[in-house]
């Protein structure tokens, strides 16, 4: 028998052999959560940011732990092959505005996103109020190749909030 056929019947036996079992119908993939990050920007009345590295009075309390404001240098993420959610804390980011000026905004993060949960997150501003970000996430489910997801939600006090990006205006130190 030519070599070339018996390696064609070989591979065809083979592939006749896995079964034709559809990828949708399987119900054991591994869904790897991807971590909740939050993100604060907030102006004065003129529109000018007053997120900095130092802001004493600035705080952010989340799970009963309250966090104060550190400089991004202060961050340190070891990389591996396994991504873990970790809780860093409340770090003024630098970035860059729509019309290219330097600012800072806040970042909280990480929060786990496999795990249900039903918190508030209370930010004292330095001019002395404070605001309420509710963050809700339940019901993960994996029906399958593409099939995953939860239930998750944002309120900014007490209103519907869409995603993790909050901005805020008429801030003070």
């Amino acid at each position: 028998m030519n070599r070339v056929l018996f390696r064609v019947i070989v591979l065809a036996g083979l592939l006749l052999a896995t079964g034709c079992e559809k990828w949708s119908e399987k119900e054991d993939w591994i869904v790897d959560w991807a971590p909740v990050e939050i993100y604060i920007t907030a102006t004065d009345d003129d529109g000018n940011s007053i997120i900095s590295p130092d802001m004493p009075g600035m705080t952010l309390t989340f799970k009963g732990e309250t966090y104060t404001v550190k400089d991004w240098k202060e961050l340190s993420v070891i990389q591996t092959r396994a991504y873990l959610a970790v809780l860093h804390g409340l770090f003024a980011q630098p970035y860059n505005e729509s019309d290219g000026k330097e600012s800072y905004r806040l970042y909280f993060g990480e929060i786990d996103g496999a795990k249900d949960m039903d918190e508030d997150i209370v930010l004292k501003w330095p001019d002395g109020s404070s605001d309420t970000i509710h963050y809700h996430c339940s019901d993960h489910y994996n029906k399958g190749r593409g099939g995953f997801g939860c239930d998750r939600s944002w309120k900014l006090n007490g209103d519907s909030h869409k995603g993790s990006i909050f901005k805020f205006t008429g801030k003070s130190f």
